[in-house]
């Protein structure tokens, strides 16, 4: 990740680091399998998660947010996430519901 994508997502300089790091740590397994569910799985178990695995899924894809969201969160090991992704936006459509 360069300076202008950090900036244009507001990452700071340490996170910006630690997505260029591990881009570059996961783009051998990326090519050699080619299979995001392998890549997650590579991601999860080398401690990136969240935000930093979806950015370091665009820069390998070379994709773009919507897709490495799909990535991210269709991979098996990525049910956790998925699952407090689901209902923080069941809590959010209710409570906009009830709002209306």
């Amino acid at each position: 990740m360069d300076k202008r994508e950090a900036g244009r997502v507001g990452f700071d300089a340490e996170r910006s680091a630690r997505i260029t790091a591990m881009r570059e740590t996961a783009r051998p397994v990326w090519e050699a399998c080619g299979d995001t569910d392998v890549l997650q799985q590579f991601l999860k178990d080398n401690g990136c998660h969240g935000v930093e695995a979806v950015f370091v899924t665009m820069g390998l894809l070379d994709c773009d947010l919507a897709e490495a969201q799909r990535a991210f969160f269709s991979a098996p090991c990525r049910d956790a996430e998925r699952r407090f992704h689901n209902d923080a936006m069941d809590l959010l459509a209710k409570d906009a519901a009830a709002d209306a």
